[in-house]
């Protein structure tokens, strides 16, 4: 089954200072997911054109989409715009269409837009404008340029996201009375067994019920099912405390 993939880059010293919590990296990890895209990365940077240029030219050739979070406002510190027109080497030019969305927000607020606020249009050659004509997202090859309020984020991501088709993931879990030393080596038989399961081991140390929760995830359930029950025979008995899925 074809599986969509995806990058994310959260552009903002607010967010590696401390200042403000990222809401926006946990909000891509649930969205993408929820329409079965495999987000492969998710990287914080700073607001600094060079280091975001080079992650967006390197992300964007791994993955199907690549979207930015951050960095589209009218301040000094807003440099995603020119760092992704830098790394596709494409100019920067005035979207009149964005020029006019501009305006009309000032307009209803009564006033006149700052050579600072149309400083907003001014976006990678080719940008095309996707969804709400009052409020589109901005697209250019593969690399969606997405605002930085989580509230704002959050729309728009959910809007592109929802037109992408891609087989939902089917997981399962089982919880285990044993440690991780005691089932490592058969399970790394079976995930080499089963490349195309994704598996995952997560030990807890707490008074919970149990030590260790495997989980096992792919598109297609039965292949979860197939990698699941040969694990399930590696083990001895009473170590399963419950299992979950798919």
């Amino acid at each position: 089954m074809e599986t969509l993939t995806a990058a994310v880059l959260v552009v903002g010293n607010e967010v590696l200072s401390g200042k403000r919590a990222d809401q926006n990296g946990p909000c891509a990890i649930r969205t993408l997911r929820d329409r079965g895209i495999r987000l492969d990365a998710l990287l914080t940077l700073p607001d600094r054109l060079e280091i975001i240029s080079e992650a967006v030219a390197r992300e964007r050739a791994r993955v199907d989409w690549l979207f930015t979070a951050g960095g589209v406002g009218p301040t000094h510190d807003d440099v995603t715009l020119p760092a992704v027109a830098h790394a596709l080497e494409r100019p920067l030019v005035r979207h009149e269409r964005l020029v006019e969305n501009i305006r009309r927000w000032h307009q209803r607020r009564g006033g006149t837009p700052t050579e600072a606020a149309l400083h907003m249009a001014d976006v990678p050659q080719g940008t095309r404008l996707i969804g709400d004509p009052t409020f589109p997202v901005m697209a250019v090859e593969n690399v969606v340029m997405l605002p930085g309020p989580p509230e704002f984020f959050r729309v728009q991501l959910e809007a592109f996201t929802a037109v992408l088709q891609s087989p939902p993931f089917r997981a399962a879990s089982i919880f285990l009375a044993l440690g991780e030393d005691h089932f490592a080596a058969a399970l790394d038989l079976v995930a080499r067994a089963h490349p195309d399961v994704d598996i995952g081991s997560y030990p807890r140390f707490d008074e919970a019920d149990h030590r260790v929760e495997v989980t096992f995830e792919a598109k297609d359930a039965s292949r979860v099912e197939v990698a699941l029950r040969a694990f399930l025979a590696a083990l001895p008995d009473g170590a399963v405390v419950r299992r979950h899925g798919p």
